[in-house]
């Protein structure tokens, strides 16, 4: 069985973009056990129900007690690179382009 060019690129670009939703979930992850740390027992943020206002809050209160910490660059880079790969998964399957 012979595959094609366009097949193989479509492959590695699912490879690619799992890979970056992977990473982007764990250092979401990793910034909620970090805020969990900084709070009391009674008001923890919950490790399930990823809603977008919920990753927002994350991300705002990660900023705010870690001016200093890169989980959230590194979580914001690892969804450009899913994005990235995701749009060129399309286009490999001629969705769009």
């Amino acid at each position: 069985m012979q595959m094609s060019a366009r097949v193989i690129a479509g492959i590695i670009s699912l490879c690619v973009a799992l890979t970056g939703l992977f990473l982007a979930n764990m250092f979401l992850t990793m910034m909620i056990g970090e805020i969990n740390r900084k709070r009391q027992d009674g008001n923890l943020v919950s490790y399930f129900g990823f809603t977008f206002p919920k990753m927002l809050r994350i991300f705002a209160e990660y900023h705010r007690s870690y001016p200093e910490g890169n989980l959230r660059i590194y979580a914001l880079t690892a969804f450009a690179l899913a994005v990235v790969g995701l749009v060129s998964v399309a286009v490999c399957l001629r969705v769009i382009g």
